[in-house]
């Protein structure tokens, strides 16, 4: 699919202005005269089919025909339609060498042509032109295909159709631009960070940290750079390699931008693709080798006390990227906060054009699996890059010249629709606001969704700088909750060193992981809302006390703070099970508490001498004796379960102690909850 260069004239409409009649775009391709030949799609005929991915006065384009030679005389291609239909109107998008069109044949349903439109106008100006061929009545047969013929002489040079449509209704067609904020017309307004982020330098490919308080970006050709004057190829300027530069907002107001300095920067050019949720882990263009040259890939570097660890290659399976026309490999990644899933733009054997969008996922080996194409959706057989995964893990920001749009490469926002990484919603451009008539890309937003930063050479300092617009709620991604906290030991409250995990109890089961080492700050991790989750702990030795995370009813943003302790496995060792839960006045446990009782399976199964008292407790409310009962019954069914896993029964004894040990007061529902519990008591480890 297409886009436009050097766009000038606004001939797109959206809102009220979509089209009311309905518009049955070309769907197979019944025969071609001839297509410009190429390794992919690119050219092709197939690129007729469907909507319009350009305008008029769109340019040239990979996602339309283009016949085999320029000037060639007569060239035709016949496509067919999924519905049958009389016809008034018959719309053909001429993208460029406009003018060409010389007759239009229509097939009735036992496949005989009949002309309907001969061109005697006269070649416009214009690179492209759309053709709204009106006839004076609907046809009294139905139109099963239609042929196109062009007389490629009538104007020097390539000619290229985009698509093909028909219509029972006359209204002459205007091309549509998706616009993502057509629910909030409102004007965005592009805000320069100022002196303190952008200079006289370019400034690009900027990085927002997901809690905001960081801005990581590349700067090119700066005297602080610490590469040497060079060309990258014949005839280039001699220009200082790029830099990986970083600044930080302290309330509200951003600070001098830093050079991030070795080993993240050398005298080669280094850019930095995506940054974890904790802003201590960054995945880098290029491989550091140990002599301090660079080879092609990425590599990843992680913070510690002393500052960035020497990167070390990431290792993809199967990339097998192929080079541009300049012999270069280009690469774009995005690393999801979690750091489980990898977006990238390149370009393989397997792409629909040029560079794509592909989706890898982290395996237990900790290397990357083979790139998987996210597919029609969202790649055309032009150009996607600038990827950009949002918080949610769902939304994706992405830049293409192959989808109806302001100028030479546009931003789009889409939505992922499920867990196949394949369907995903009709890209949306983010609108005139954002896009200009140029190269517009690098498009990142921090968890809150409130600002975007992109960048741009529209009121620049210099070349391209970095501003940040306020967006409204149809750009956003979906919202998310950040919790962090640190990791304490339970007696003496002290930080501790361990992995910190989330567990999703309700539904389809998942886990986000983290670490957290006291000397370099706390654990965060960036949580889907609309669920429950357990938050713990792990590290050899100890036991964690499990926290409730309950999300299933946020709608909005927040930042949580969780401390999370770790008890010493001794005897003696007495641990609250938060996460395990029973349906009112029921023995059985709920689905949402396996998670727990599998991990203390797990412990016991490691530990193959420890025995535990298993104690049950509920609050005040009904009769004493029935709570009694109710309590030993749901403690003997944790033990029916652990016994089921695996674990001896005799390790495990069981004590019902109903209401008569609460741990506060049962004046509030907030109180009696935390006064129904089941905890263990270490008896022997």
């Amino acid at each position: 699919m297409k886009r436009a260069i050097g766009l000038v004239v606004v001939l797109f409409f959206w809102g009220f202005s979509l089209q009311a009649q309905r518009i049955y775009w070309a769907s197979k391709v019944v025969q071609v005269s001839s297509e410009t030949a190429s390794d992919d799609p690119a050219y092709r005929a197939v690129q007729v089919l469907g909507k319009p991915n350009t305008g008029p006065y769109a340019g040239p384009n990979k996602a339309a025909w283009q016949p085999a030679q320029p000037d060639s005389g007569e060239e035709f291609v016949k496509v067919a339609f999924d519905t049958l239909t009389r016809i008034r109107q018959v719309i053909v998008v001429e993208n460029f060498g406009a003018g060409c069109v010389h007759q239009v044949w229509a097939s009735d349903e036992k496949g005989a042509e009949k002309l309907i439109f001969s061109n005697t106008e006269a070649v416009p100006a214009s690179e492209g032109k759309i053709w709204s061929i009106k006839l004076p009545a609907l046809t009294p047969y139905r139109v099963s295909a239609i042929r196109v013929v062009l007389n490629t002489a009538r104007r020097p040079g390539m000619n290229q159709i985009d698509a093909i449509g028909i219509s029972l209704g006359a209204e002459t067609y205007q091309p549509v631009i998706k616009l993502a904020n057509s629910r909030f017309p409102q004007k965005l307004v592009k805000e320069n960070l100022g002196p303190a982020i952008n200079s006289a330098a370019k400034e690009l490919n900027p990085i927002i940290a997901p809690d905001g308080k960081t801005l990581f970006f590349t700067r090119w050709n700066h005297p602080d750079n610490m590469g040497e004057p060079k060309a990258d190829y014949p005839d280039a300027p001699e220009m200082k390699p790029q830099d990986i530069w970083f600044a930080q907002n302290l309330n509200g107001v951003w600070q001098p931008a830093q050079n991030i300095g070795a080993p993240l920067n050398n005298k080669d050019h280094n850019a930095l693709c995506s940054i974890s949720a904790d802003s201590r882990t960054a995945l880098l263009l290029n491989q550091y080798m140990p002599n301090g040259e660079m080879q092609f890939g990425i590599s990843s570097s992680h913070k510690g006390q002393t500052g960035w660890s020497f990167p070390k290659p990431v290792i993809i399976e199967n990339l097998n990227l192929i080079p541009n026309k300049k012999g270069f490999f280009t690469t774009e990644y995005s690393l999801s906060p979690d750091k489980r899933t990898l977006l990238m733009a390149i370009q393989r054997s397997d792409s629909r054009g040029s560079r794509d969008l592909y989706i890898s996922f982290l395996q237990k080996n900790g290397q990357w699996s083979t790139p998987r194409n996210l597919g029609p959706d969202i790649n055309t057989a032009e150009e996607e890059g600038s990827p950009f995964l949002a918080a949610d893990g769902k939304t994706i920001y992405f830049s293409s010249r192959g989808w109806p749009g302001y100028g030479e490469q546009d931003i789009f926002v889409s939505r992922r629709l499920d867990d196949s990484w394949q369907r995903w919603s009709e890209p949306e451009n983010l609108g005139p606001d954002i896009n200009t008539p140029g190269w517009d890309g690098y498009f990142t937003v921090p968890a809150s969704g409130d600002y975007a930063y992109l960048c741009s050479d529209q009121n620049s300092l210099g070349f391209e700088d970095i501003f940040r617009i306020r967006i409204n709620e149809a750009i956003k991604p979906e919202p998310v909750v950040i919790v962090s906290g640190t990791v304490l030991h339970a007696y003496t409250l002290k930080p501790i060193t361990a992995d910190v995990i989330a567990q999703v109890l309700e539904g389809k089961k998942d886990s986000i992981q983290t670490e957290f080492n006291p000397e370099t700050g706390e654990y965060k991790l960036i949580l889907p809302l609309k669920k429950l989750y357990g938050l713990n702990s792990s590290k050899e030795g100890f036991y964690a006390q499990s926290e409730e995370l309950d999300l299933r009813n946020e709608k909005r943003y927040r930042e949580v703070r969780k401390n999370l302790l770790l008890v010493p496995m001794e005897k003696g060792t007495r641990i609250v099970m938060n996460t395990v839960y029973f349906e009112q006045s029921q023995p059985e446990v709920d689905s949402a508490s396996f998670a727990e009782l599998r991990r203390l399976v797990q412990v016991m199964k490691e530990n193959p001498n420890m025995q535990i008292l298993m104690e049950g407790h509920t609050d005040n409310q009904g009769d004493f004796n029935a709570n009694l009962v109710l309590s030993q019954q749901r403690v003997e069914h944790i033990k029916s379960f652990l016994v089921f896993k695996g674990i001896a029964a005799d390790r495990v004894l069981c004590k019902g102690y109903g209401s008569s040990r609460p741990i506060t007061n049962n004046y509030s529902e907030e109180n009696r909850r935390r006064n129904r519990r089941v905890e263990f008591t270490i008896l022997r480890k």
